[in-house]
């Protein structure tokens, strides 16, 4: 038997069959598959994208006239709140977002908010308004210096309610208190640190933007709980001053060395004060009233906004006080009731602004009637 050519029989035989189903699988089906993919997930992302933006925690959006850092400002919000996108800059760096029915403003995208999350057609920006040199700057609250003085806290038997008796000689060191109440643009730029919270509600008896709207920053911030108000107070290096402090700042004359009944003095009549009778029923700016002056010329003690203080309420606290720099009850059972809140607002009587009669509130809620200031040692 001759010997076999492999060469030969190897040129001799057909061609393999080129593997058609593999070629259209490899070239045609799975690029289909991944572009239906692809376009799948895209699809999914786009249903999914929000023309909402929840303002991330821990961050201020600062919603501005136009996409730009030094155009004026128009509104601001607080962590968690619910912002209606109505447009965007081409590049996405800019939101255009409703701040009411017949007004929007612009806000820098937050970057931990991915540009497929959110659905906003592109927007043209109005004409510029922006003054490049304009800075946003808030003035903090000038402080009036108190002497270390020994006065008569509380009233007397047959004069205000209960739990200003018994009438008690305080002796407190010197310090500072701010002449003015807190004010909304002082308090925003805390929130803007990430070191206070947002109010709890924007709306205010004057507007429902209140509390969010630069054109109020002159006037006292309301929906703030104790805590960060506070917060504020330690933010700016002081403090919430005692209810002793607050008594003493709003009602001692040390001229005459006499306590007076109210801010102004010891009768109503006549007192433009935005409390009772003249209250115009909404805050106004601090110092709006200049009648409403303590003799130690601390502003708006008797009216405009209530005030929280740094001590828990007791309804017999007095008959216990320290004689020396009190600080209020311990916030044990039976003891403490919430935050002392002091001075009259807007919504209360002239009878309730006297300086020695106090309120208390529930420290973990804000109120639209109550504000703070803060106070410093001496």
């Amino acid at each position: 038997m001759e010997p076999t050519n492999d060469s030969t029989t190897l040129s001799n035989r057909p061609p393999a069959p080129r593997p058609t189903n593999q070629i259209i699988i490899g070239c045609a089906v799975i690029p289909l598959l991944l572009i239906i993919g692809a376009v799948s997930v895209y699809g999914y992302f786009r249903s999914n994208a929000a023309s909402r933006l929840t303002v991330p925690a821990g961050q201020v959006a600062l919603v501005r006239a136009e996409p730009n850092t030094s155009a004026p400002l128009l509104a601001r919000f607080g962590e968690n709140s619910q912002l209606k996108i109505s447009g965007r800059t081409a590049d996405w760096r800019w939101l255009e977002i409703k701040i009411n029915d017949d007004q929007t403003g612009w806000t820098a995208r937050p970057l931990d908010i991915l540009v497929w999350q959110l659905q906003a057609p592109e927007t043209a920006p109005a004409a510029p308004v922006t003054d490049p040199n304009a800075l946003e700057t808030v003035a903090f609250s000038e402080m009036v210096f108190i002497p270390q003085t020994t006065f008569t806290m509380g009233s007397p038997p047959g004069l205000g309610e209960a739990d200003e008796q018994p009438a008690h000689p305080v002796t407190l060191s010197a310090f500072a208190i701010d002449k003015t109440e807190v004010t909304v643009g002082q308090y925003w730029q805390c929130v803007q640190t990430g070191t206070c919270a947002a109010p709890q509600t924007n709306t205010g008896q004057l507007a429902a933007d209140y509390l969010n709207n630069p054109a109020f920053d002159n006037y006292p911030v309301i929906n703030v709980p104790w805590s960060e108000a506070n917060r504020y107070c330690l933010w700016q290096g002081k403090r919430l001053p005692t209810e002793a402090e607050w008594e003493l700042a709003a009602g001692w004359n040390a001229a005459k060395g006499a306590k007076l009944l109210w801010p102004w003095g010891n009768s109503a009549d006549g007192i433009e004060a935005n409390v009772g009778e003249t209250s115009v029923s909404e805050p106004v700016p601090g110092g709006t009233n200049p009648a409403d002056a303590s003799a130690l010329d601390v502003l708006d003690m008797g009216g405009n906004v209530s005030e929280w203080v740094f001590d828990w309420y007791k309804v017999d606290y007095y008959s216990v006080a320290d004689d020396t720099d009190p600080v209020g009850p311990t916030n044990r059972r039976g003891e403490g009731t919430g935050r002392v809140v002091r001075g009259g607002s807007y919504a209360d009587t002239t009878e309730q602004a006297r300086t020695a009669n106090r309120h208390h509130k529930e420290a973990s809620y804000g109120y639209p009637t109550v504000g703070f200031r803060c106070a410093q040692d001496g």
